[in-house]
């Protein structure tokens, strides 16, 4: 989270890549981006399998995209 709000400060678009039980976790607020935006996966990620972890992130793919290469950026 500190480093993506660091590049997010220098011009640098990030995705911050999270499992859900981290959203209360996530330090934005504190680190004065509210506005931060993270993608958010299914928790928990330790006990998949490699395929199954390959499914998570095909299916945040698209918003991880977007995040990087949206009209806002």
């Amino acid at each position: 989270m500190h480093d993506s709000v660091f590049f997010e400060d220098q011009g640098i678009p990030t995705a911050t890549v999270i499992s859900t039980e981290f959203k209360r976790a996530a330090q934005a607020d504190a680190l004065g981006a509210r506005d931060h935006q993270t993608v958010m996966v299914a928790h928990p990620i330790q006990p998949l399998t490699r395929d199954e972890v390959r499914a998570l992130a095909d299916k945040a793919y698209d918003e991880i995209v977007a995040r990087l290469t949206g009209p806002d950026r």
